[in-house]
């Protein structure tokens, strides 16, 4: 049975990765048009256009919609079911595919308040971005 797997860090998404292993959450923000984005990408989905910036962004958002696992696929996860894995809008209004963690993910609710939070894996230099609720 495979493990838990994570991130192939790249050109384009490797400053979101290392603001992630310092605790900060940036996103990708277009200089021309002021597109806001996630997930990262090469150009902007506002205009096409390549000139993108990170900028830092709140980390603090609500639940857009939601599902529970109680049952996972991989044996690596069971120590973590439920897992909560959500569509979380950032006050940004740039929504991420992320989890919900802590004790009480299991109570997630549409529109419930969220902040992120920084969830280690088994390489110091990959942090991954997930919420708590608020």
């Amino acid at each position: 049975m495979a493990g838990k797997s994570l991130p192939v860090v790249n050109p384009v998404d490797r400053e979101y990765w290392e603001a992630a292993a310092k605790g900060e959450l940036r996103l990708q923000k277009c200089r021309a048009c002021g597109v806001l984005q996630f997930f990262p990408r090469a150009v902007c989905t506002g205009c096409l256009g390549s000139d993108l910036e990170w900028v830092p962004v709140s980390g603090k958002g609500k639940v857009h919609t939601f599902s529970l696992c109680r049952v996972p696929r991989n044996r690596a996860f069971m120590d973590e079911v439920p897992i909560c894995v959500a569509e979380v809008e950032l006050e940004e209004g740039v929504r991420m595919v992320t989890r919900i963690v802590g004790d009480n993910r299991d109570q997630v609710t549409l529109g419930a308040p969220v902040t992120v939070t920084f969830m280690e894996t088994e390489d110091p230099d990959i942090k991954l971005p997930v919420f708590e609720l608020a």
